[in-house]
């Protein structure tokens, strides 16, 4: 690693460690293995934040796309051992504006995707396609992200396509799942940049029905944890 780029991480842990104290979070950066709250082996977080019950372990990427994901797995199957911890991966290729890490949006829940698939499927079969899947993405996206959250996988702040594919990796996800998934992505692709998308129906019902059987998944095996 080069020192510009090391001197850009490293403001980036300053800049984490700034907002997680100004939401009362108590603070350390580069913590040493006694600092953390369990036992991670040899793995180094650049940064946990503690505050109540609930925590918080930091890595700071350059790029996701060149980690390695396997080799976060110890990590994370350990953070999943401890509840009210969570491991988060903060990269250059975040999400806009998805705000400090670990602070949770309280509207996306089981409940609201629901209602969010409902309403676009309601659209769906009055004839508004595009809209519709434009409802059914945006409820998938934010099943992914919960989904992620709740098995402790680091990329709830990444592009879908990361999560899809890690998500798949970890099972949560099936084969079907995941072909029909990146079929739906390509689509979403040329929706948004107003591309003709012949297929728009039937990814439009693949899609709403994906988030369907996804919920109906992941709720249950929620609802046992």
């Amino acid at each position: 690693m080069t020192g510009p780029s090391l001197t850009l991480l490293e403001d980036e842990v300053v800049r984490l460690a700034g907002k997680y104290r100004s939401e009362g979070y108590d603070v350390v950066m580069a913590p040493r293995p006694e600092d953390l709250p369990f036992d991670l082996g040899n793995y180094r977080v650049d940064l946990v934040a503690k505050k109540n019950n609930r925590g918080v372990l930091v890595q700071v990427k350059s790029r996701a796309d060149r980690l390695s994901f396997e080799a976060l797995q110890p990590a994370v199957a350990e953070v999943r051992r401890h509840p009210g911890w969570r491991f988060v991966l903060v990269t250059a290729q975040d999400l806009p504006d998805i705000g400090v890490p670990d602070v949770i949006d309280e509207e996306n829940s089981w409940e609201e995707i629901g209602s969010r698939a409902a309403r676009a499927r309601r659209l769906f079969d009055s004839g508004e396609s595009e809209a519709a899947f434009i409802g059914a993405w945006i409820a998938f996206e934010r099943i992914l992200r919960l989904q992620a959250q709740r098995v402790a996988l680091p990329v709830d702040r990444l592009a879908p396509a990361f999560a899809i594919r890690q998500l798949y990796s970890l099972g949560e996800l099936s084969a079907e799942q995941y072909d029909l998934a990146l079929q739906c992505q390509k689509v979403r692709n040329r929706v948004v940049h107003g591309l003709p998308s012949p297929e728009l129906n039937t990814a439009t019902e693949n899609l709403l029905a994906l988030v369907g059987e996804l919920l109906a998944t992941w709720t249950a095996t929620a609802e046992v944890i």
